[in-house]
């Protein structure tokens, strides 16, 4: 039961990429085709059909910028629960509205926060800045570029370079804190 679970965390942290020319993930068919509008439930299905199993709780946590300038606002993803992470991150989603769907450019493995994006652009889109730290990796700031087809699936692989800052910070740790319940605080 351990080495399935481990098996299921290190999963969350893969950075393979699917092959060039494989078609991209869309939400699986079924009951999830409803609910494909919806960039949260989006990446709880893809998540869900990635993984398999039981992953327990998966948060989402998103923001939109348009980042390949066509005036469609792309979503940015962070993807974390205690089977989906590990020391190196969580994984991060990039999706392109298309249609009543998405399409993903991205899905960053050992992403850690903060994320934001860069005023730079590769290959028309904009430059993606993303925290990188654990798993033996000294802290930083990683500036991740499209390659024409998506975002590199590794923030702390070659070709992915050091960025000066965070540019637009989208997505902060304090996002991932839900907000404390009302009735809850007033009690004494």
């Amino acid at each position: 039961m351990a080495a399935l679970a481990l098996a299921l965390a290190l999963a969350g942290c893969k950075g393979d990429a699917p092959p060039a020319g494989e078609p991209s993930a869309t939400a699986s068919a079924g009951a999830s085709d409803a609910l494909v509008a919806d960039p949260e439930a989006f990446v709880q299905n893809y998540v869900e059909d990635e993984l398999g199993g039981d992953l327990g709780v998966v948060h989402v946590n998103s923001a939109k910028m348009d980042l390949d300038g066509d005036g469609t606002e792309e979503v940015l993803a962070y993807a974390s629960g205690a089977m989906m992470c590990g020391t190196g991150g969580c994984n991060l989603l990039v999706l392109k509205p298309e249609g009543d769907s998405f399409r993903i450019v991205g899905d960053l493995s050992v992403v850690q926060l903060p994320v934001g994006v860069l005023d730079s652009t590769t290959n028309g889109w904009r430059d993606l800045a993303v925290s990188v730290s654990g798993g033996g990796m000294a802290a930083g700031i990683r500036r991740v570029p499209f390659d024409g087809e998506r975002y590199a699936s590794n923030p702390t692989s070659a070709g992915v370079d050091e960025a000066a800052g965070m540019g637009t910070v989208l997505i902060t740790p304090d996002d991932l804190n839900p907000p404390e319940d009302e009735d809850a605080a007033a009690q004494p």
